[in-house]
């Protein structure tokens, strides 16, 4: 390094201190994710020595500009492959450990005591520097303090080659989260190149969450999974064990072989807290159950670690249960006949997205007959379509009406939705016979201007008609209508209309057109070309509405 480096070392020095708490404060914050179980930004890629051009050098201050990688000296020198005629180990990018001083440059990485710990670096002396350099590699406190070392290289200016050091040992040291680091004892500012470094550890893996609860109609989604966080250079198979619960294996749910005690396969590549799902799909089939529960545990195995995979040494979970909430019901079809035609029939029809899932035949083998179909499985929370069919040979015409007991979706125009705990519904389409409306039709003689006890239809008589129009059903009839043509010889009298609930007590005065409101009193009267119009906006069962009217013999 030369005198004007350590000029402009000076000047990047100056401003990190003038801003010393915002280095304090990134320097000290916790290690991002990817540096938790596996090293960031092993090989120095992810900078460019003085951006784009001829090969260059820098030293990178404040340090947090480097991704992952922190120092001692709050300072990385690093190089663009080939700058002084020294070609990178892998990559574009290599790192000088000898900046203005000899420093030790770290990752923060959480390890467990007793666990299998792997490397390989590349290690170059640099000509200038001492003839022989030396790289430790280490595990240390936070503060610093050798907790063991993993690995020596040296170097000599005289073999200007990259040399590897690979290795694997068994970490002694205290869990928790610990610097890994590359130290060096070599004074002055030259010396100790650095490139292709990686470490080897088996990931964290735990369970997601302790317990979770779904419907059966969702299979998995809804699960825990398996959480990663390291990397794994070759796919690694987790075992996953049923260890209990109220399901029944096979019946509720499968496992990914079928068995009890089955593996996850995780393919290799680096996870940062990702979800893997276990594998266990629910079953949705059509039993009406309680509710009922999957427990299963994480069991240990090559190629990874249980613990946890966000907070270096924090409680770890490695068991689940999962409830399954039953997602079925059943509806019942009946039809009752109210006064119906022995004989007729009907169908009764529950679908499902404009497909029938109940086809339910009914046929009145009595006036009043109740019949009863076979409970239908449905879905909770779903909407089913509920409609009738009559067929035109049928003797009679009926009324319908349709009503669900166990349900509290009550406007059933829009089709029925089962709630999440009506297991149970009854669903009645009660038909009722419309019976025809009976018309009869009197006269009498009213006067003849000549006999007044015994009046004889001769022309110039007046005739005093009335039309009797009777419900004898047992429902309403809406909208009724009766028409009646007058024979020529007949003249109707104007202002002689009168309706009433019987031909006796018909008094109530009506005009002889269709306006006003003497047409919904509630019966109304037109005369238009000799015929006669009487209706009746309802006639409730069992009731009659009469017109009367005078008529005069021509």
């Amino acid at each position: 390094m030369s005198l004007e480096r350590g000029a402009v070392l000076g000047m990047l020095r100056l401003l990190c201190s003038a801003l010393a708490a915002l280095c304090a404060l990134i320097l000290s914050a916790n290690p991002a994710q990817a540096q938790f179980r596996s090293l960031a930004n092993p090989s120095f890629e992810s900078n460019d020595p003085q951006g784009p051009g001829a090969p260059n050098w820098e030293i990178m201050v404040p340090i947090v500009v480097v991704p992952g990688w922190n120092s001692t000296t709050g300072e990385i020198e690093l190089w663009d492959t080939n700058f002084n005629g020294v070609p990178a180990h892998s990559g574009n990018v290599l790192a000088e450990m000898n900046a203005n001083l000899p420093g030790t440059l770290f990752q923060n990485i959480c390890l467990v005591n007793g666990e299998p710990l792997g490397w390989t670096f590349a290690h170059r002396a640099r000509a200038g520097g001492q003839a022989t350099q030396t790289v430790n590699f280490q595990v240390a406190t936070s503060s610093g303090t050798l907790l063991q070392s993993l690995a020596t290289q040296s170097s000599t200016t005289a073999n200007q080659v990259w040399n590897v050091n690979t290795g694997t040992t068994t970490y002694t040291g205290t869990s928790g989260l610990q610097r890994v680091q590359f130290t060096t004892n070599d004074p002055g500012s030259v010396g100790n190149l650095l490139d292709s470094i990686q470490l080897s550890l088996r990931p964290f893996i735990q369970i997601s969450t302790g317990n979770t609860t779904a419907l059966e109609s969702v299979p998995s989604a809804s699960l825990a999974t398996l959480i990663l966080t390291g990397a794994s250079a070759s796919a690694i198979n987790v075992t996953v064990t049923i260890t209990g619960g109220t399901a029944v294996r096979g019946t509720d749910y499968t496992t990914p072989s079928g068995g009890a005690t089955f593996t996850v396969t995780v393919p290799a590549g680096t996870y940062n807290n990702t979800a893997v799902p276990l594998g266990i799909t629910v079953i949705d089939d059509t039993a009406l159950e309680s509710s009922e529960t999957i427990a299963f545990s994480l069991s240990a195995g090559t190629g990874y670690t249980i613990a946890n995979t966000t907070t270096c040494g924090g409680a770890v979970q490695t068991t689940g249960t999962h409830t399954i909430t039953d997602n079925d019901g059943r509806v019942t079809l009946r039809k009752r006949w109210a006064d119906a035609t022995v004989g007729d029939d009907g169908n009764v029809i529950l679908s499902r997205g404009g497909s029938a899932i109940a086809t339910f035949a009914s046929e009145a083998n009595s006036a009043g007959d109740l019949d009863t179909n076979a409970a239908t499985p449905v879905v909770l929370g779903e909407t089913l379509t509920l409609s009738e069919t009559l067929p035109g040979t049928n003797v009679s015409q009926y009324n319908a009406a349709v009503a669900c007991t166990g349900a509290a979706d009550t406007n059933l125009a829009d089709g029925l939705t089962i709630g999440l705990a009506e297991t149970a519904i009854v669903c009645t389409y009660t038909n009722t016979r419309i019976a025809p409306l009976q018309v009869s039709k009197t006269s009498i003689v009213w006067s003849d201007g000549i006999n007044a006890s015994q009046p004889k239809a001769i022309p110039g008589a007046i005739l005093r008609y009335c039309i009797l129009v009777t419900n004898p059903g047992t429902l309403a009839a809406t909208a009724v209508t009766a028409t009646d043509l007058l024979p020529a010889p007949l003249t109707s009298q104007a202002g002689t209309s009168r309706t009433g609930s019987g031909c006796g007590t018909a008094t109530t005065v009506e005009d002889d057109d269709a306006i006003g409101a003497d047409e919904t009193d509630p019966y109304g009267v037109s005369f238009l070309s000799g015929t006669l119009t009487g209706s009746a906006a309802s006639l409730p069962a069992g009731t009659s509405f009469a017109i009367r009217f005078d008529a005069a013999v021509n």
